[in-house]
């Protein structure tokens, strides 16, 4: 499965978002539909006392933003906005918790207990029986977790491990269910995308071993902008898992031989994401739907459910995010994108749902850069260009090579707020593309083109009009050698 089998949403390319990984990715894409709708959108530094956002332990640098319409303003964290509470933020980072309130209002959950000692953790797996599941209590990004551990002596195994490898002291024991595992994001009382995430696996060619199809997996992976930075890694689970099918890495698996590598499925840890919204059932989405109204002011958030494999209709609740990742519902590897951030801002500005929206982005590492050199607190993204409607490309010729032409072009550009570009072709020849609001600005860019600098020597301008496309276009001017 490759990510070119998906489909994008049109105005989130690759192109758009090149570069930007990890949770900026979310920032950047919910921050982006708001500016694109015309709302003011600011960025801050790590410390700002303008909206207090429980930050989960982790910089809010280039994901701490604020939208506004001039009469209201929200701020957000990443995919979170300000009428998720910040109680709830932290009900939802304690696993155990979090079931307390789902049992109270009728939402399935799995049997479990937190435990902490590895007696109990081992008497309470037994009592309750295999196959069972243990995970950190308060973790997140599936550090930590183990599924599908079969038997006592595996499980005595796994504890050893994971008290060397992490610093947790409690753990959840679950009773482990068959069936696929969706994140479901709903906002409001809507499911808006679900996400199949399948356990990092490789496919079989007949020809390489499975090292190599790791190897192949993850070069595909690094095509994706959310699974870029998450390679499949070879660690204790993945040896343990290949050991228990009768492989190793050096194993060659037969052609379409599917090799599952770990049983959680994690995206993080090599998982695939999968767009299955369509696959579940009215009353799983119903399920989802009300997770989120057993915990207090919680509007939003992603909701990570097993659907059980022989009934369609039922499912348990693992956990509730109220941070949730949104990249993976944009970036499927698989399936068509779901457009998570054009339900969040229609839910935080419902009057701009329908509205007219341009399809400009903004270069967002390039404002963050004084950000996170401390040199400024805040910044606020130049005004969204929905007015620029027409485009012209001019093509001069004469003496226009190392002589501050193009350079000059640039900054009359800029200072008159024109979006394109200028591209030398050769030494005596430059093409110029101008986007602005009006027929009257770009002639008079034109003229401005004949004149050049000091030295240059313009013999020749031509121009010709250009139909603007709806495709997604970078705001400001560039030279292009």
């Amino acid at each position: 499965m490759k990510s070119q089998e998906a489909e994008l949403l049109p105005d989130l390319s690759k192109k758009v978002v090149k570069d930007i990984t990890g949770f900026q990715l979310d920032s950047y894409a919910v921050a982006l539909e708001g500016w694109r709708r015309g709302l003011e959108l600011k960025w801050y530094s790590d410390e700002t006392s303008l909206c207090d956002l429980h930050r989960l332990n982790s910089t809010t640098h280039g994901k701490f933003f604020s939208l506004s319409d001039g009469e209201k303003t929200h701020y957000f964290l990443r995919s979170r906005g300000d009428k998720v509470a910040n109680k709830t933020v932290r009900i939802c980072q304690n696993k155990e918790k979090t079931k307390s309130y789902m049992r109270k209002h009728n939402v399935p959950v799995p049997l479990g207990a937190a435990l902490e000692s590895d007696e109990e953790i081992i008497n309470y797996a037994n009592e309750i029986g295999y196959p069972v599941i243990i995970k950190p209590l308060s973790g997140s990004m599936g550090v930590g977790v183990y599924t599908n551990i079969s038997d006592e002596q595996t499980l005595v195994n796994i504890l050893k491990e994971v008290r060397k490898k992490y610093s947790y002291r409690r753990y959840l024991v679950e009773k482990h269910y068959e069936g696929n595992e969706y994140r479901i994001y709903v906002v409001g009382d809507k499911v808006i995308g679900a996400t199949n995430r399948i356990p990092a696996n490789v496919t079989g060619n007949g020809v390489d071993t499975i090292e190599k199809l790791i190897e192949i997996k993850n070069e595909e992976r690094k095509q994706n902008p959310y699974l870029s930075p998450k390679p499949i890694k070879v660690d204790y689970e993945v040896t343990y898992m290949l050991e228990r099918a009768g492989y190793t890495v050096t194993s060659v698996p037969k052609e379409g031989e599917q090799i599952f590598l770990r049983e959680k499925s994690n995206l993080s840890s090599g998982g695939d994401p999968i767009e299955a919204t369509d696959e579940l059932s009215d009353e799983v989405k119903q399920i989802a739907v009300d997770s989120l109204k057993a915990l207090p002011s919680i509007p939003h958030a992603g909701v990570d459910i097993i659907v059980e494999s022989k009934d369609h209709t039922k499912g348990v609740v693992l956990e509730v995010n109220a941070t949730a990742e949104i990249a993976f519902h944009l970036f499927p590897l698989v399936g068509k994108a779901k457009d998570i951030p054009g339900a969040l801002i229609d839910y935080y500005f419902p009057e701009t749902a329908g509205a007219e929206r341009t399809p400009f982005y903004f270069d967002y590492l390039s404002i963050l850069e004084p950000i996170k050199t401390g040199a400024i607190e805040e910044i606020k993204v130049a005004e969204t260009p929905l007015n620029k409607k027409y485009a012209k490309k001019y093509t001069a010729t004469g003496k226009l090579n190392r002589v501050g032409y193009m350079t000059k072009i640039k900054r009359f550009a800029l200072e008159r707020n024109l979006y394109g570009y200028a591209k030398k072709i050769d030494e005596n020849t430059v093409d110029i593309f101008l986007i602005g609001e009006s027929k009257e600005e770009l002639d008079a860019f034109k003229e401005y083109v004949k004149k050049g600098s000091k030295k240059s020597v313009v013999k020749n301008i031509r121009e010709k009009d250009l139909e603007l496309s709806s495709k997604p276009r970078k705001t400001g001017f560039k030279i292009i050698t």
